[in-house]
């Protein structure tokens, strides 16, 4: 049995698109989230004209303030576009969302797995049991510290973390009743100081500590988690699998073999468009 495992999509269709022929031959899809879109080139034109310069930081203060419900519409429109792409792979589906998601889309996938899909599941913050799997889905992510603190709409603040951690931990004990069950966890933020978490420009870990000593607790068989790009990579400890499939929005993705325990890392060849350059070089504007 194969799982494909994605995640940090920010509306990447194209790339979804790409590699569906190769999820279906998976028998689930795990997303560790930022689904919807995050580069809107009219919210970009509008912030260069405001602010008077090229600025991430400016960008993403007014996306998620002054514009947000255009900025939200849009990322609607792009989260929808994934949906659709995901309701053709016919295998079992579990996303989360991520930091760069706002509340509006959160809300929105939600629905969209309730209404178009019984085999597509949003646990954003909950639990959901399928067959003999038990899978954790938290998308929430602390503040950012090693890089310019953006204050995106799926950050909370730790005693926030820990307080929806603690719920979830009585969640899986309710429904942890069968030997024979597979723990599974679906993070946005990976756990600190681990394989999932390093950035190597920086030589740093930039990972959460509440997301560790989460996993450790509960006993995890598998953990899926995205939210740092730069560290698409996999470690065995514990008797755990834990695995940051990379982002999709720069081609990486990858597949474990739950039998053999064998993982697959994958980056696929990207078209050169306007788009992906953009995202290429956004560390550039401060």
């Amino acid at each position: 049995m194969k799982f494909a495992i994605i995640g940090d999509l920010h509306g990447c269709v194209s790339d979804l698109k790409r590699i569906k022929r190769k999820i279906m031959k998976c028998q689930a899809l795990f997303i560790t989230g930022d689904i919807a879109g995050t580069i809107s080139y009219s919210l970009i034109l509008k912030s260069i004209i405001k602010s008077g310069r090229i600025s991430r930081g400016k960008y993403i203060e007014l996306v998620y303030g002054q514009y947000l419900h255009q900025f939200t519409e849009f990322q609607i429109k792009t989260a929808e576009k994934i949906f659709e792409i995901l309701l053709e792979v016919n295998i079992p589906v579990f996303l989360t969302h991520g930091n760069s998601d706002t509340k509006g889309v959160r809300e929105h996938l939600k629905l969209l797995a309730d209404e178009k899909s019984n085999s597509i599941f949003y646990i954003g913050n909950s639990v959901v049991e399928y067959d003999n799997w038990v899978v954790v889905g938290y998308g929430f992510c602390s503040p950012a510290n090693y890089r310019m603190p953006f204050k995106t709409p799926g950050e909370k603040k730790k005693d926030d973390i820990r307080e929806d951690l603690s719920i979830l931990e009585i969640k899986i004990k309710d429904l942890e009743t069968k030997d024979n069950h597979i723990l599974l966890g679906l993070f946005h933020e990976p756990p600190k100081d681990s394989n999932l978490d390093y950035i190597p420009k920086q030589s740093a870990h930039c990972g959460s500590e509440l997301i560790r000593e989460h996993i450790s607790k509960m006993h995890y068989n598998y953990v899926f988690a995205g939210h740092v790009h730069e560290s698409q990579n996999y470690e065995c400890k514990n008797n755990q699998l834990l695995l940051n499939p990379g982002a999709l929005v720069e081609g990486k993705w990858a597949i474990i073999d739950i039998k053999t325990r064998e993982v697959e890392l994958h980056k696929s060849l990207r078209h050169l468009s306007f788009g992906n350059l953009i995202y290429k070089i956004r560390h550039i504007f401060k």
